[in-house]
């Protein structure tokens, strides 16, 4: 298909008269928009006529996203797999809260605790303050703290989490991306209500459902071996004894979450190699969170249904995912997230035989912007002796090999302590000027067009390598922007 739009920027039907459009962009009565989809804008007048009904089927999820746009008949306009980067955004939500916490502790309050040590205020009377959302009133040490006047710690309604926000907007995102080239008419989608106890334990009564994972269970033991089914998390044998993946000398806990079923061997190797404990959190972690994506499902369901009725007003239809599979198994379609979209769009319609997509495109999506600037931030402070590295930090850290100040201090004299160069810890900056992955780019050496993936490497202070999505090189030198990242790149 060649998308349409007319002198106004507005979609059209699409065509596939590749002839008339080589002629039209030959005589520049059109212009090209898009690579993929190919998309070209006319610059003289059509008339509306001949538009016909197109419906956009929706098949939501968290990580894979189906899209299908179809005519009355069942012909298919276009098809798309959606991979979202929704499962990133933990990961940067608790990478910024990190930052934060850094910043707030060593540039302010230490800042402060230092400047009051020096005056000779640390000595002051105990002073109780009252801090937003607590009930009782904080004592104060070594620094006086603000009374509170007034709490901004509030959430507005309809607050959703950062990750659940995100997937909301990117199911609104795609729809808008198709709504620039076909003029949809009609929107379906495939909504499904997720009982996780259910799910578990379909013979559940009503009564059950407010009992905890450890009903009618003797121990927190027996609940794992239950969940496990009796086997090891990493090898699949029987389970010999119970791990905690957080140890209990760090702050883990004696819970399901906490403790998994490893036979012998495998409890060896998490305690003697780290490749096999990184292994179990990641295992366990995923087991915790089964149901995470459909959780996250169950939270968006109800904000998408209001913005799509506000998109298409009265042209909103909604089905499950049993219309969904009896439509596939009756025209024998199979099974993917785009054709599961083609079946949505279809299901309203009245047709015989269905004419399914046998390709269809890849959208990615990346990160448009990057607004945090701090990349590392190493909170170890050097001490140095003509240049050379002897301790680090003045205490000890957990798990720190090296010597800290104290030990050093002990082996030494007072005097020659002193004489140490000491380095603070320094934060390293991201370059804010850098071109975003998503960034379309041409290799002016081969005259080939990529998807930026990557950057890679470092000369001078400038970028070495870019690489594409199939991890091919390419040297940042002969390379030219296309267009920069939209967000959404299709491939």
């Amino acid at each position: 298909m060649v998308y349409v739009l007319d002198k106004n920027g507005m979609p059209i039907m699409p065509t596939t008269r590749y002839g008339h459009i080589r002629i039209l962009l030959k005589e520049k009565k059109a212009v090209v928009v898009k690579e993929r989809p190919f998309t070209v804008k006319l610059l003289y007048d059509v008339d509306e006529a001949g538009n016909g009904k197109i419906i956009l089927g929706i098949d939501p999820g968290r990580t894979n996203i189906g899209l299908c746009a179809v005519t009355e008949d069942g012909t298919s306009f276009i098809s798309a797999n959606a991979a979202t980067r929704n499962k990133k955004i933990p990961k940067l939500m608790s990478d910024r809260r990190e930052y934060r916490t850094k910043h707030r502790h060593l540039k302010r309050r230490c800042v402060r605790q230092r400047r009051a040590k020096s005056a000779g205020t640390t000595g002051m009377p105990v002073i109780r303050r009252r801090l937003p959302k607590c009930d009782v009133d904080i004592e104060c040490h070594d620094i006086k703290n603000k009374e509170v006047r007034f709490c901004n710690r509030r959430r507005s309604e309809g607050w959703l989490t950062p990750t659940a926000r995100q997937l909301l907007e990117t199911h609104i995102n795609l729809i808008k991306t198709m709504m620039k080239i076909l003029p949809i008419s009609d929107i379906v989608i495939e909504l499904n209500k997720f009982d996780f106890v259910a799910m578990d334990d379909p013979n559940v009564k009503a009564w059950e459902y407010g009992k905890g994972p450890l009903y009618k269970k003797g121990s927190v033991n027996d609940a794992v071996y239950e969940v496990q089914k009796g086997k090891c998390l990493l090898c699949g044998n029987d389970i010999d004894h119970y791990h905690h993946v957080a140890p209990k000398s760090k702050g883990g806990s004696n819970t399901i979450n906490n403790i998994v079923g490893l036979c012998k061997y495998c409890h060896h190797k998490v305690h003697t190699t780290k490749e096999a404990s990184l292994e179990l959190q990641k295992k366990k972690d995923g087991l915790n969170k089964k149901y995470g994506a459909l959780s996250v499902l169950n939270q968006i369901i109800p904000y998408l249904i209001a913005e799509l009725v506000k998109l298409f007003p009265g042209h909103v239809f909604v089905t499950d995912g049993r219309s969904t599979k009896a439509f596939r198994d009756d025209h024998n379609i199979e099974k993917d997230h785009y054709l599961d979209a083609y079946c949505i769009a279809c299901s309203i319609l009245d047709i015989e035989e269905a004419d399914p997509p046998e390709d269809s495109f890849t959208i990615y999506q990346y990160r448009r912007h990057d607004r945090m600037a701090c990349h590392k931030e190493n909170v170890d402070r050097k001490y140095y002796e003509d240049g050379k590295l002897v301790a680090t930090n003045r205490h000890k850290r957990e798990e720190q090999k090296s010597d800290s100040l104290d030990e050093y201090r002990e082996a030494h004299s007072k005097a020659y302590i002193s004489e140490l160069t000491v380095k603070e810890h320094i934060t390293q900056y991201k370059d804010m000027d850098r071109i975003m992955p998503g960034a379309l780019m041409r290799d002016k050496a081969t005259n080939r067009l990529f998807i930026l993936n990557a950057s890679h490497g470092r000369e001078h202070g400038e970028v070495s390598y870019y690489i594409s999505p199939d991890m091919t090189k390419h040297r940042a030198k002969r390379c030219e922007t296309v267009r920069y990242n939209t967000g959404l790149v299709f491939v």
